[in-house]
């Protein structure tokens, strides 16, 4: 099995053998993710699940670019009201975005009890699980660099290029202020979001999870490849 998830920058993906999922690098698919599938170097799979928040057409195009590629079955996981015990709180299921519930689905199937599902990428989201499999509801915030570059582009601040910050705190230059604003802005919308279950598990999966980890004390999990997980999960329920 090849499970694909399309990210708003990057396409992830996964292959499922003898029971266990061996993740990949991460790929930039600079909005055509369909042109990337060419270059994946996958073993021909007999099954492919597809998950993205991308626009319906172009992961029509990825899923065109799969049957070209490989003579197999391909679902495309969708955003559901309830699966395997999980219920969604939109009263529109669909209008949420497939990753933050796959992520959920796979945070979920580990624990069966109260969970929040951080995923930091491009968007920060925070999901929120109690111990029932209700979903209680989440947040969408800018994520890391995505805040950092939207306050860069709506002022004049001369900014060099520099390393992010070791700590979470003050910053003592201009570059210093304007990432330790980011950070400590993520920070706050996650451990805001999460006190609605305090004694919940924590996971948090993303391109700057590894990045905000160190800042949110103890209990959180680091899951990289969550969403995939969740995909998996949810091809076994078939």
């Amino acid at each position: 099995m090849l499970l694909l998830d399309i990210g708003n920058t990057r396409l992830k993906w996964a292959q499922v053998q003898n029971g266990q999922l061996h993740a990949a690098e991460p790929r930039a698919h600079r909005k055509r993710p369909a042109a990337l599938l060419a270059r994946l170097p996958a073993e021909a799979p007999d099954t492919v699940w597809i998950s993205g928040v991308m626009d319906a057409r172009t992961l029509a195009q990825v899923r065109q670019a799969v049957l070209m590629r490989w003579p197999c079955t391909v679902h495309m996981a969708t955003t559901e009201a309830v699966r395997d015990g999980l219920h969604n709180a939109y009263a529109e299921p669909a209008r949420l975005g497939a990753d933050r519930w796959l992520a959920m689905l796979g945070a979920w199937a580990q624990t069966r009890d109260a969970c929040v599902v951080v995923d930091a990428g491009t968007a920060l989201t925070v999901d929120v699980i109690d111990a029932g499999g209700r979903h209680r509801g989440g947040i969408i915030a800018a994520g890391l660099h995505t805040s950092r570059a939207a306050l860069l582009a709506a002022t004049r601040f001369a900014t060099r290029d520099a390393a992010p910050p070791a700590h979470a705190g003050l910053g003592t230059d201009t570059e210093g202020c304007v990432d330790q604003g980011a950070l400590l802005s993520c920070l706050g919308a996650i451990d805001r979001a999460a006190a609605a279950e305090p004694r919940a598990r924590r996971f948090i999966t993303g391109g700057d999870a590894a990045r905000l980890l160190p800042h949110l004390g103890a209990g959180w999990v680091l899951q990289p490849e969550l969403v995939l997980h969740g995909l998996w999960h949810r091809a076994t329920l078939v």
